[in-house]
């Protein structure tokens, strides 16, 4: 599939994909389907103006893998296509950091995570000052549910990382919740639905991890019948970012990718398209899926250096996890609403993932204000508006600083390096296409409104000094002076090897 960047009209056409999408997965463990159907009534008398939401955030996601991007034969997502095809891929989405505080932190509060100091891992935790998004859909009479990886709780300190019970989920906005990166979570209930005492409680789960947020979600959803309120589920995947693992139920059904570190890598992305499948079947089963508003964003582009591959990929695009160039902030981007949003639309205007923030608080007729950066892109979707939706996208992550504005990036390494970038030629964003000498003008009036931006946030201003780090990214993906390792176990990241002794199936079920 080939599409142009930032074109000037939506795009409104069916994208096509590698996989035909197979049948949904049986429930694990989660009561029949006749068990279900019984309680349904329960869902049907939910408001019926107001739509339930779920926003799917998984973690180091690269651009690659989504089959229906045609980037890569090995990629196998048909629960992904099969969203894509329901709603709309959007092509050319974003997140404001290359990192994942920075950019959970601009998703859970709407806004741009510079604005209020969280600028990088270091930054956290998530201040109480702001007004969350599941604290707005809270007060509008939403059930807000939040399972997997938080990370919004952490003060970064040398040598370790200080976790703060003050800055847990449920201090934020959220009624349930089930959350931790893996085995250990803090939680309101437990995988069978029933309530913990003096929450939050400690549980331990030998499962893998996504099968174990899966479930975990599943379970949230459960527990809506005879509920009458909209609900908001966040489930924050903790995939495929290290540590590796290989659980045999999903690696056995990629044996034809022989790079091992590449399989794990697709394994996890594999467990979390068998995830959506199962959220997708649960909400058709409740008979809410012309009412639920679905949203798919990763949180940043996968790590591919020394010592952090994890089997993820960014292909075609240049650069990784920690850069501000595509590879670090283009995304995996998926919106399907099938009672609203016309189906089967590819969407090529410029994207980033406080939209879907805004997006949700729009449709949910939740209190908004000006600190609510993002654009509410209903009516793009529905045809009422076409165009670009921002005048230009902005960063700033630690020594590096970007704008995009149209079809030109321009791209700020400290006050040691410039670039502009003709987005238009995806995968050209290297010194051989640096464009800065043949629009010098176009250059400076982009990093005059980038310095603007940036003399708005909390810490104003555009780095001046580079981080050593920064420059061997740049050094080996930009400049292309440094010639990268292979892929595979030259660099490899954490592993942590399957112990057969651990379950691939929940009680009651007959495994995916």
């Amino acid at each position: 599939m080939t599409t142009s960047n930032h074109s000037n009209m939506h795009k409104a056409t069916a994208p096509d994909s590698q996989l035909s999408r197979r049948s949904a997965l049986k429930l694990f463990g989660l009561g029949t389907t006749s068990m279900l159907l019984g309680s349904r009534s329960g869902f049907a008398e939910q408001e019926a103006t107001r739509p339930n939401i779920v926003l799917i955030f998984s973690d180091d996601h690269g651009y690659t893998d989504l089959a229906i991007h045609g980037h890569c034969p090995d990629v196998r997502t048909p629960h992904f296509d099969q969203l894509a095809r329901d709603g709309v891929l959007f092509t050319n989405g974003y997140v404001t950091a290359p990192q994942c505080v920075p950019s959970r932190a601009g998703l859970i509060s709407g806004r741009h995570q510079n604005a209020f100091g969280v600028d990088d891992n270091h930054g956290g935790p998530l201040p109480h000052s702001e007004y969350t998004i599941a604290e707005r859909l809270r007060d509008a009479g939403y059930v807000t549910g939040m399972v997997g990886k938080w990370h919004l709780d952490l003060k970064v300190q040398p040598g370790q990382n200080q976790q703060l019970p003050d800055y847990f989920p449920h201090r934020h906005g959220f009624e349930e919740y089930f959350y931790g990166p893996m085995g250990r979570y803090h939680a309101s209930h437990d995988l069978d639905g029933n309530p913990l005492d003096n929450a939050p409680q400690v549980v331990n789960v030998p499962y893998y991890r996504i099968d174990a947020q899966t479930r975990a979600a599943l379970s949230f959803l459960e527990r809506r019948a005879g509920d009458d309120r909209p609900f908001f589920l966040y489930l924050a995947y903790f995939a495929p970012h290290s540590p590796m693992e290989d659980p045999p139920q999903y690696m056995e059904r990629l044996a034809h990718v022989e790079e091992y570190e590449r399989r794990m890598g697709l394994a996890s992305v594999l467990a979390m398209d068998d995830g959506l499948g199962m959220i997708r079947e649960k909400l058709e089963e409740m008979g809410v899926t012309e009412n639920t508003l679905i949203f798919y964003i990763s949180d940043n582009g996968a790590p591919e250096r020394e010592g952090a591959y994890i089997g993820s990929r960014n292909d075609p695009l240049v650069g990784e996890k920690g850069m501000q160039t595509d590879g670090g902030q283009r995304v995996p981007f998926i919106a399907a609403w099938p009672g609203r949003i016309p189906s089967g639309q590819v969407f090529e205007e410029a994207v980033w993932q406080l939209d879907a923030s805004a997006t949700t608080l729009a449709v949910a007729e939740a209190p908004m204000d000006d600190r609510i950066e993002g654009v509410n892109l209903i009516p793009w979707l529905t045809g009422e508006q076409e165009g670009p939706v921002h005048d230009a996208l902005y960063w700033r992550w630690r020594s590096q600083a970007a704008i995009l504005s149209g079809h030109w990036k321009f791209v700020r390494l400290g006050n040691e390096r410039r670039y502009l970038f003709d987005m238009r030629e995806v995968g050209k964003e290297t010194a051989a296409h640096n464009r800065i000498g043949e629009y010098p003008e176009i250059a400076e009036e982009l990093e005059a409104k980038l310095r603007a931006k940036a003399d708005t946030w909390k810490t104003p201003g555009l780095p001046e000094e580079v981080v050593a780090a920064d420059r061997y990214f740049f050094d080996q993906h930009v400049d292309q002076t440094l010639e990268p390792l292979p892929y595979g176990e030259g660099r490899t990241g954490r592993y942590i090897p399957w112990d057969d002794g651990r379950p691939t199936t929940f009680p009651g079920s007959n495994g995916p």
